[in-house]
């Protein structure tokens, strides 16, 4: 039964130290996701040397600290008067990131924003890679822009918005040389124009929207009367031919007409009319040519 007991005391007692061994190797071991890179700060100071991303493994009381070093894209909102004293505002977006990632670097950035340090754990701390924005990119691109912008006028920012975008980016990139940090991108978005020019611009708007439906008016007028035209032409073709019909029948008529032909015509007439008399009718005969015989039937 006492031999049981040392067994199990012992058992327990390597239970113990296996774990707490366990737990200080896992103190010790760190993974340095990617995106970040990391320095070692012993007690006499960071060693100089970057860690890039996996698992590293730190002496008894180091630290570890990480630095935010992927690309970020941050939005600055602007407003700024321009040269026609007209308030314009818009979103600049800037993409950056850290320059470098050599040992001289990166300690001098740790060195220089010491202050800005996060503690995640007890031997971890993290740089977020926004504290070196704010400290070297906003303040120049604010300032940058504004410069640039307010050159100017509302009605002119987006016909030179390439012009513009450009020159804050060469400028910014000059001034960030000799800093940690450098940057890939600079846009612009969500043009926002003073109110006096929007009213402007949708005033100009109804009036061509008016221009052109007074346009398209005159147009279906013009072809109207194009039509009219046309159909008073082509009447005007026909009533000629009816009229030159006309007078060709009545010159024949008039040439064919003649005291013969009528003399011809009325004994005619009067041969067929005989044809038709029955017994007990009358026949009324006027004077020679002054109008054709009548017959009364019975």
């Amino acid at each position: 039964m006492l031999k049981l007991k040392l067994k199990l005391k012992s058992l327990l007692i390597c239970l113990v130290v296996v774990s707490s061994l366990m737990m200080i190797a896992g103190s010790f071991n760190h993974d340095i996701q990617p995106g970040f890179i990391a320095m070692v700060q012993k007690s006499e100071g960071l060693t100089g040397e970057v860690l890039g991303p996996g698992r590293k493994w730190i002496g008894f009381r180091d630290k570890i600290i990480f630095i935010e070093a992927s690309e970020q894209v941050f939005n600055e909102n602007m407003k700024i008067l321009c040269s026609d004293d007209l308030n314009f505002s818009f979103d600049l977006k800037i993409r950056t990131q850290v320059a470098g990632t050599d040992g001289s670097t990166v300690k001098t950035i740790l060195n220089n924003k010491g202050s800005s340090l996060q503690k995640t754990s007890g031997t971890e701390k993290v740089l977020p890679y926004k504290a070196l924005y704010d400290t070297y990119v906003k303040p120049q691109a604010r300032s940058i822009a504004r410069g640039v912008v307010s050159q100017y006028s509302t009605t002119d920012i987006r016909g030179a918005r390439a012009e513009i975008e450009k020159a804050i980016a060469d400028k910014l990139k000059t001034s960030l040389k000799g800093t940690p940090v450098k940057i890939t991108m600079v846009a612009t978005s969500n043009f926002d124009y003073p109110e006096v020019i929007t009213s402007a611009v949708e005033r100009k708007r109804k009036r061509e929207i008016a221009i052109q439906e007074e346009k398209a008016k005159q147009a279906v007028k013009l072809l109207e009367a194009n039509n009219r035209l046309n159909i008073a032409q082509k009447m005007r073709t026909v009533r000629a031919a009816e009229a030159q019909a006309e007078a060709a029948y009545m010159r024949i008529i008039g040439t064919n007409l003649n005291k013969n032909f009528l003399a011809l015509k009325s004994i005619e007439a009067q041969l067929e009319l005989n044809q038709r008399v029955g017994v007990g009718d009358k026949v009324i005969i006027a004077p020679s040519g002054s109008m054709p015989p009548i017959l009364i039937n019975k």
